[in-house]
């Protein structure tokens, strides 16, 4: 989820780019989209609103449209083509399959 990258050399001074994200960057990232573990969990868990242990495919397009793209409205097509990357096709969307579409749009 994290790479490493070497240490860089500037003109007077050593930036160290290899580090990972303190848990506040974590929670604060650009777009505000949940990224750890109890996040992702506690989104999910209020999506799946009957505890089922999946998302119906319809409640994670709207959630998805929902997002920030930076002012553009996600088309229905495009959300599709978005979840369908992460989605195995049945219809219900798992954690797994939830967590890596939520982690699609941090990395935008």
């Amino acid at each position: 989820f994290f790479r490493c990258i070497p240490t860089l050399m500037t003109a007077r001074r050593v930036v160290n780019t290899n580090r990972h994200l303190s848990p506040e960057e974590l929670e604060c990232n650009i777009n505000g989209a949940p990224v750890t573990e109890n996040k992702l969990r506690e989104a999910f868990n209020t999506l799946d609103s009957e505890g089922k242990g999946f998302i119906p495919y319809d409640k994670m397009r709207a959630f998805y449209m929902e997002q920030e793209n930076f002012g553009v409205e996600f088309s229905p097509a495009q959300a599709d083509a978005a979840i369908a990357k992460y989605h195995n096709g049945d219809g219900a969307i798992t954690f797994e399959e939830f967590s890596c579409i939520m982690l699609s749009i941090v990395q935008r």
